[in-house]
């Protein structure tokens, strides 16, 4: 088991690439904080967890506000004595041409998807320190390197979390605190699929791979991150895109 005795934090994880990173890590020999805007998710969550036998709790967090990611990491080292992992997956999108992009558009995913990416960090890397390690994993995006049509505020807070994920790393030097990203490409979950447009679909076919990714693909790559097998990573990031990205400026299109 990759993560035996590890014990991980895994926000926005009442459904989607959260809820498969979390079943991943319990597979994996974790205990799980289930951490969600949306409590009903996160407790649904965990109770797919328990019923592998796995050990979880629920905790509803907006993590937009400093306060309650204080308090997801209380109930953390209160359940569990400690936090070994730090999934920073909560995120939100705004599908709005830049003109029609309201001011509250656009701190709201600057707020949810690059400040909560902070403040998590910082209400988690105490007690890092005080173990001696930890891990902690940014969910950033192939659209901070490229840029998508109708969502600036999305592509600049993604961007913004490889900025935040390569100076907290150098932050944490000596410190025994691994600082990663994620960037998926197209991935199959709930809201994505909700907002897919026709060009979206297309994109997805277009990978090398030739197929959309699942929240599978991410859960796989956040367990290495997470175990000790990447302890000599930090500051870099793992695009899981199927080579979505390679695939496009093979075609001329980027």
């Amino acid at each position: 088991m990759r993560l035996k005795g590890k014990v991980a934090v895994v926000t926005g994880a009442g459904s989607g690439m959260g809820r498969a990173i979390s079943l991943a890590f319990v597979r994996q020999g974790a205990k799980v904080v289930v951490a969600d805007i949306n409590l009903e998710g996160a407790s649904q969550t965990a109770a797919l967890i328990e019923a592998e036998g796995g050990e979880a709790i629920a905790v509803k967090v907006d993590v937009t506000r400093k306060a309650e990611t204080l308090q997801m990491a209380d109930a953390a080292l209160a359940r569990f004595g400690r936090i070994d992992v730090l999934v920073n997956n909560a995120g939100s999108r705004c599908l709005k041409g830049f003109l029609e992009h309201t001011e509250d558009d656009w701190h709201r995913m600057i707020d949810i998807n690059l400040t909560g990416h902070f403040f998590c960090a910082q209400a988690v890397i105490p007690s890092m320190l005080k173990t001696g390690k930890g891990k902690i994993i940014n969910l950033a995006s192939i659209a901070a390197h490229t840029g998508r049509p109708d969502r600036v505020a999305y592509c600049a807070a993604k961007a913004g979390v490889m900025g935040l994920t390569r100076a907290l790393a150098m932050d944490m030097r000596g410190k025994n605190i691994c600082v990663t990203a994620i960037s998926p490409g197209s991935i199959a979950t709930p809201m994505n699929e909700a907002a897919a447009t026709s060009t979206e679909v297309a994109w997805g076919k277009e990978t090398v791979v030739g197929r959309w990714g699942t929240a599978d693909d991410i859960a796989h790559a956040a367990v290495f991150l997470a175990s000790d097998e990447s302890d000599y990573i930090t500051g870099s990031e793992i695009a899981v895109e199927g080579g979505w990205l390679i695939g496009r400026a093979r075609d001329g299109e980027i």
